[in-house]
């Protein structure tokens, strides 16, 4: 499982503006929680949303896990720590755990959900983000090896079945339904992107979705949900 929906290349220094946009939204989004302790990031990838959260928050310890690392690229630091199987995680409850873009690749997702549940502590928070829609679902999800799309009541049962309770929710990224509409038969390699950080282009497609972003979440705070390309759910237990 990876916890972005793109191949990453750690050759290429270049950063998608979905990536971009979703990983400072979603800090952002995470401060607003308070999270705080100790943090389990299953999916991490190649720990770039790890990296910049701690730049927010530096008191923070996080456990990354991704099955796709090589045990040589495992990291351990004094306040990030990946491993390639859950089987390496210390035996300790998280004030936090992470999922973004995971349970799509779980066949069994409620099980492996309430699984993962067992490691959250009593007052601790789940945040769960997932692509959003099977109408929505392309050879592009067929590639990344996906079971399914979700929309909130597909989501909800997950999360229900897992003990947790939801407390938000919200779409993202409506601005990009549009074009999977126009697209649903292509592949989309995301980490092909081929322009910096500093372009023009990568500057206005990031800050494009970072609007998106924020407007979507601000109406959901209201009772508007509006629907996106994603979806992403904050839990707590029962």
């Amino acid at each position: 499982m990876n916890n972005m929906d793109l191949i990453e290349v750690s050759e290429n220094p270049n950063r998608h503006p979905w990536e971009l946009s979703r990983t400072s939204c979603i800090i952002q989004v995470l401060r607003s929680l308070n999270i705080h302790g100790n943090i389990l990031d299953i999916g991490c990838g190649d720990s770039y949303f790890d990296h910049n959260l701690l730049k927010e928050d530096p008191e923070l310890c996080i456990y990354g896990v991704d099955i796709f690392l090589k045990d040589e690229d495992e990291i351990n630091d004094e306040n990030l720590h990946t491993v390639n199987s859950l089987d390496k995680l210390p035996d300790i409850k998280f004030d936090c755990i992470i999922m973004m873009d995971v349970l799509e690749h779980i066949e069994d997702h409620k099980e492996y959900l309430t699984n993962i549940v067992k490691r959250l502590k009593s007052d601790g928070t789940v945040f769960i983000t997932v692509p959003a829609f099977m109408k929505l679902f392309s050879l592009h999800d067929e590639e990344l090896k996906h079971f399914r799309r979700y929309n909130h009541r597909e989501l909800m049962e997950v999360i229900n079945a897992a003990g947790l309770k939801e407390t938000k929710w919200s779409y993202f990224y409506f601005s990009l339904v549009i074009g999977r509409l126009l697209t649903m038969n292509k592949t989309e390699n995301l980490s092909g992107w081929n322009k910096s950080a500093d372009s023009l282009s990568t500057k206005f497609v990031t800050w494009v979705l970072n609007a998106d972003f924020k407007v979507l979440y601000a109406l959901s705070k209201i009772g508007i949900h509006l629907p996106g390309l994603s979806l992403m759910s904050i839990c707590k237990i029962k």
